[in-house]
């Protein structure tokens, strides 16, 4: 009995930590990039991508930001997995496997800066990370169908909503590159804003349920 009790504990504090990774993920994220474009002269927030800050003077800070980033998600995939009910249901467990590729996108753009091979295997990796995420979400939307709603149901409708958010505001980020806006910064900012939400909130329910059978 001892034994099965050190092992639930122990099972328990894994869960909470990947967790906690998808908690800190966008946090840290989203601080170092204010602090990386405040020492960038002439960077723009509102015309210049993240990934530029990815090149130039303290490039360093960011490729950094995007690799922790690509870690912290990864630790957040096995959280998802460890948590979501009837995590081998082939929804749930594509949508888990799409946010690992999107962690693995993530990590590798900053391993991959926009000034290495004419930006090409840059780009490949974030175009893989923004449709993983997009799909990630839509499949744990279908995956929790059949989940007690009480526990599920608020949040699977917010899945679907997010999901169908983050393509739509895609688009409109594939037309502001397209067009040449001023605001393409912007539109990418308001892109990674919604699926960046979706981690915090879907980390946070994780650690509320781990919690909940801790009590």
């Amino acid at each position: 009995m001892t034994n099965e009790i050190e092992t639930d504990i122990k099972t328990q504090n894994r869960q909470r930590f990947f967790a906690l990774c998808g908690i800190i993920a966008p946090i840290l994220f989203l601080l170092v990039v204010i602090v990386a474009s405040l020492i960038r002269p002439g960077y723009s927030q509102t015309f210049n991508f993240i990934s530029d800050l990815g090149v130039g003077p303290y490039a360093v800070i960011q490729n950094i930001n995007f690799i922790i980033f690509g870690l912290l998600s990864m630790g957040f995939a096995l959280g998802l997995r460890a948590t979501l009910p009837a995590p081998h249901g082939r929804a749930l467990k594509a949508g888990i496997w799409f946010v690992i590729i999107f962690s693995l996108g993530i990590l590798f753009a900053g391993f991959f800066p926009e000034d290495y091979l004419s930006q090409v295997p840059h780009n490949l990796v974030s175009a893989l990370a923004f449709v993983s995420i997009i799909a990630a979400q839509l499949l744990i939307w279908r995956g929790l169908k059949n989940a007690d709603s009480a526990v599920w149901g608020n949040y699977r409708k917010y899945s679907l909503i997010s999901g169908l958010l983050t393509f739509l505001l895609l688009i409109l980020l594939r037309v502001a590159i397209s067009t040449g806006s001023d605001y393409q910064g912007a539109a990418q900012r308001a892109f990674l804003a919604v699926p960046w939400i979706w981690i915090e909130i879907t980390a946070l329910k994780l650690y509320s349920l781990i919690k909940g059978q801790v009590e």
